[in-house]
């Protein structure tokens, strides 16, 4: 069972009481990486809802991952911990939006979705969400090693593409798709972790309630808009580009935009062209991935579904239709692909022009009337037939029970 409320007296989750009292002052400047790097380490050892600190995993502009653990020897049980760190855990309107970002992930069931299982604040505010312990490897730790070869990218991709098509039916966004957010198990079972986004549209409501922690968490993996200052309100394109940039640094161990991580310079510049880093790539998954980052999100794929089909002809070897999910499909032989060239704007999105068949007798009404004529008559010989199989197996029924009836002569016992 999910347990929301940080101790048996408090009457309602913590998410909850932070966003009904948290203000709308400006959040704390950024700590610098080496002072937030000494606040986390600060933290081992500690005891939050029973589970001791015993390992830094990683620390990010807002929150440290620690691994916790409970029990002795072979009864341990390992969760993850995050902590908000640095000053934004000061912050009231910051701490909320964390914590019902984080609890996006329990609002629907999936099964590679690891969903917030406790929180609560340590002993200085902070507050903190718990979440299960996955035996699998973050993105950026294997592609450290070596890319990713367009098979294992394409499963992880397809992985994702149905979770986030799960989330975005009901609502939900992820908000913060990076290498370190993408679990890979040793058989290539994928887990997503740390959903950053509140629950709710925002773009559908013209409302950017991440706003406050959007500054801090953009980055190489962040859209376009999302870097820009103020940035947009999270969308379902903002998720699409965070994955085909994952796709993109899988594939080729680079980032898509270059090393720079100053926001203007993120918000205005073009992805590089896959195949102009990653020359071994193939046509195919280099087009899904370069549409998927186009710098204006309404020329991107406009849902994961789109996205999802497009990666699914690519694994099975079929060229990718690029569109969106709602574009119009031609009728073509089962050997003949569409292949949609340039953008497609919503607004104005492309028709097919199908000519009407040219009239010709065989679909005038003479060609009717005897069709229907030939159904009839088909119709009728069946009809007939049915009916001499029930007739003969009525004949042979009453004929076994008449037998049935029949005196029967007493066998002989003489011996011959």
């Amino acid at each position: 069972m999910v347990e929301l409320k940080v101790s048996d007296d408090e009457p309602s989750p913590l998410s909850v009481r932070l966003h009904g009292t948290a203000k709308s002052d400006p959040p704390p400047p950024l700590s610098a990486p080496g002072e937030r790097l000494a606040l986390a380490k600060k933290k081992l050892n500690l005891t939050l809802k029973g589970w001791r600190l015993t390992r830094l995993l990683g620390v990010g502009p807002v929150t440290a991952a620690y691994e916790g653990v409970r029990g002795a020897r072979d009864a341990t049980e390992r969760v993850v911990v995050k902590v908000m760190i640095g000053s934004i855990a000061t912050h009231e309107r910051a701490k909320s939006v964390f914590l019902r970002a984080a609890y996006a992930a329990n609002r629907f069931n999936h099964g590679r979705v690891l969903m917030i299982t406790e929180d609560g604040v340590d002993g200085e505010g902070a507050p903190f969400v718990i979440r299960p312990w996955a035996d699998a490897e973050p993105l950026a730790d294997l592609v450290a090693r070596k890319p990713l070869g367009e098979a294992e990218v394409l499963q992880f991709a397809e992985q994702v593409l149905d979770a986030l098509e799960m989330g975005h039916a009901h609502g939900l966004l992820h908000g913060a798709l990076t290498p370190q957010n993408i679990l890979i198990t040793e058989r290539g079972s994928i887990r997503l972790c740390d959903f950053a986004t509140p629950p709710g549209m925002g773009a559908l409501r013209g409302v950017v309630e991440d706003e406050v922690l959007a500054e801090r968490r953009r980055g190489p993996f962040t859209a376009p808009e999302r870097c820009a200052l103020p940035p947009s309100a999270s969308s379902e394109e903002a998720d699409i580009y965070g994955l085909a940039a994952c796709m993109y640094f899988a594939l080729s161990g680079k980032v898509p935009r270059g090393a720079s991580t100053e926001g203007s310079a993120l918000a205005h510049t073009e992805a590089a062209a896959l195949r102009t880093v990653a020359p071994g790539v193939s046509e195919n998954m280099a087009a899904v991935v370069d549409h998927a980052l186009n710098l204006d999100p309404t020329s991107r794929y406009d849902s994961a579904y789109a996205m999802l089909g497009d990666v699914r002809r690519v694994m099975v070897g079929r060229r990718p239709k690029l569109a969106d999910a709602m574009a119009p499909v031609p009728s073509q032989g089962p050997a003949e692909l569409v292949r949609i060239e340039g953008p497609v704007s919503r607004p104005y999105r492309q028709v097919a022009s199908l000519e009407p068949a040219p009239r010709s007798s065989v679909h005038g009404p003479q060609s009717v009337a005897r069709r229907v004529g030939s159904e009839r008559r088909g119709n009728a010989f069946l009809i007939l037939a049915i009916a001499i199989l029930v007739g003969v197996a009525t004949f042979v029924l009453v004929r076994e029970k008449r037998d049935d009836r029949r005196p029967r002569a007493a066998p002989s016992t003489s011996l011959r």
